[in-house]
This record gives C-alpha cells, sequence and structure tokens, in this order.
C-alpha cells in the first residue's frame, strides 16, 4: 500500500474510532507510559498509519525542544526561578512535555489569543499553511523543518500578543524559512480545501481545539486561588460548547515532604478541582478524577524538590 493510501486509511480509521465516542479508542501505547491523544492529533499519528513510531522522533524532538526554549525563555525574562504562573510559560512547558511524550501538539489557535481583526486574518492564513504541509506529508519528509515552523509560529503569535514587536518580526521571518522549506519536501497529493476555518462536526471541532488545562496551586495547598478559578471557568465554557465531552482530572504532588502525605494533597486537590466542576454546574457523572500523588511528576525532579510545574492538577477533556 502506498503512503497516500496508508493515510487515508488511518485517516478513516481514526474518524471511526472518534464518532464511536469511546475515549478509549484514542489511547495510544508510548514508550514507557500510556497517554490520551485527542481525536484530531490521531489523524496524524504514525502509528495509525502503519509508519514505524521513529519515523516521527526527529519531529517530537525538535518540537520539544523548541517549545522547552520559549518557555524557558520566557520564565527567565519575566519570573524568578521558583514561580511559573506566567501564562506562555507554563504553556510552552506544557507542550514541550506533550511532544516529548510522543503525543500531539497543535499550534495556537488565533481564536485562542489577544489579537486584533487584521492580526487574527493574518495568523489564519499561517495556522491553515502548517495544517496544508502537515496533511501533504510535511512531518515525516522534512520533521525538523516542520517543528520549526510550528514553534516559531507559536513564538510569532505570542510575541503579536504581547505587543513584542522585535520579537514578533524574528519569530515571524524564522517561521516564514521554515515554512517554505517543510512546503517543499511536501508533496502529498491530498484532497484541497478552501480553509481550516470551516463549520465543523462537534467532533472534529473538539479536535480543531484541543480542551487540556492545567491548574497550579501553592505548596503544600489545595485550595483554588483566583488562577485556578479562571481556568475552571474556562474548562466549563469548553464543556458547554462541547456537551458530549468528559472531563478526566489528574493531581500531583512535588516531592517535598513524605510520600504518603503527597499522595493525600494531591487527593484533596482533586476533590477541589472536581467540587469547583460541580459547583459550576457539570455533572458528576461526567467527571473522572485520579490523585497521583508525586509518583508521576509533569517535571522529573529529585526527591525533596520544591517544583511548581508539579504542584498542578490537569483537566482534559475526552
Amino acid at each position: 500500500m502506498n503512503m497516500k493510501a496508508r493515510f487515508w486509511v488511518g485517516a478513516v480509521l481514526a474518524l471511526g474510532m472518534g464518532f464511536a465516542g469511546k475515549a478509549e479508542a484514542f489511547v495510544f501505547n508510548t514508550p514507557n507510559e500510556h497517554v490520551f491523544e485527542h481525536p484530531f492529533g490521531s489523524l496524524f499519528d504514525t502509528r495509525l498509519l502503519g509508519i514505524d513510531a521513529t519515523d516521527s522522533v526527529a519531529f517530537n524532538q525538535t518540537l520539544a525542544a523548541g517549545y522547552s526554549e520559549l518557555s524557558d525563555r520566557d520564565g527567565d525574562q519575566w519570573l524568578d526561578a521558583n514561580q511559573w504562573d506566567f501564562p506562555d510559560a507554563e504553556r510552552f512547558k506544557h507542550k514541550a512535555r506533550t511532544a516529548g511524550r510522543n503525543s500531539v501538539v497543535l499550534p495556537e489557535h488565533p481564536d485562542d489569543r489577544e489579537l486584533d481583526e487584521a492580526q487574527r486574518a493574518s495568523f489564519r492564513d499561517a495556522y491553515d499553511r502548517i495544517h496544508r504541509a502537515f496533511e501533504r506529508g510535511a512531518r515525516l519528509e522534512a520533521p525538523k523543518d516542520s517543528a520549526n515552523a510550528q514553534v516559531f509560529y507559536d513564538c510569532w503569535i505570542a510575541a503579536v500578543s504581547d505587543g513584542e514587536v522585535e520579537e514578533a518580526a524574528e519569530c515571524q521571518a524564522a517561521y516564514e524559512d521554515a515554512i517554505a522549506a517543510a512546503e517543499a519536501a511536501a508533496t502529498y497529493e491530498l484532497t484541497e480545501f478552501d480553509t481550516y476555518e470551516r463549520e465543523l462536526s462537534p467532533m472534529s471541532a473538539m479536535a480543531e481545539h484541543p480542551r487540556s488545562f492545567l491548574v497550579y496551586f501553592a505548596f503544600d495547598r489545595s485550595e483554588l486561588r483566583e488562577e485556578g478559578m479562571r481556568v475552571v471557568e474556562e474548562v466549563l465554557a469548553a464543556t458547554a460548547e462541547f456537551s458530549g465531552a468528559t472531563i478526566r482530572v489528574v493531581a500531583h504532588a512535588d516531592t517535598s515532604g513524605p510520600v504518603d502525605y503527597n499522595q493525600a494533597l494531591s487527593e484533596r486537590r482533586a476533590n477541589s478541582v472536581v467540587g469547583a466542576l460541580i459547583e459550576g454546574g457539570l455533572l458528576r457523572s461526567r467527571i473522572t478524577s485520579e490523585a497521583v500523588g508525586q509518583t508521576q511528576p509533569l517535571v522529573d525532579t529529585g526527591d525533596g524538590v520544591r517544583e511548581q510545574a508539579n504542584r498542578v492538577a490537569e483537566i482534559d477533556l475526552l
């Protein structure tokens, strides 16, 4: 079977599993762990195409390294080493971790940023351009250029929304170079689409706008802070938009303190998030929750380390 045929077979299988409505259909085995893949990402999962997973390693590694660099830059620029509540630093760090797990990471959608209409239109064109290149095989044929195109696009849109003119120009130029190289290598002949801003079905709309959220907690605390409540409100808004979605909450603790204590602390954090979701009108039957204590840190540290990135609850719409 040629590459084009395998692509469409994989895409049809992925969509079929998605409309079946079973979250289990989007759980794939990756080295050393079990990772949730949202439906849109599964269309591009190399395992569905019958391609060896090593074919995507260069793309994922470059993506993870690029987002990690963006995160470090924003964190070092705006906050001291013990704080991680700056939105873009957190966002890019989460993307770096996700890419490092061989899970799909999407570029920033223009509707998720503070932009004027002219800026939004420009970024929609750039957003479409990335997806067209990916659909034509750029991630397999030019993985590093493709990953750099996505990272520099996100760098560009973040800089514009923050009013960083010089940085925006640098990131845009790097994006243009990378996407041009990726497009030159993308030779798969696929169906043309006028735009990715068309009306979408509920399943594909959810996939187009990935819904993964992080709620951060203060050291040794389980109550939701003001920024945590804002995240809960975003989750509730997303569930109203996608009425069939279920919610998964996974709460963590850092490695400072005894293991048993941290397990109980993560349970209290999970309960705080679930309670806030229910108070906001979400049915308990739509929520699953898990407390993992310090056993599954988002950032690897030694024992006895205070790490804000591990004092967190992950919320995913499935």
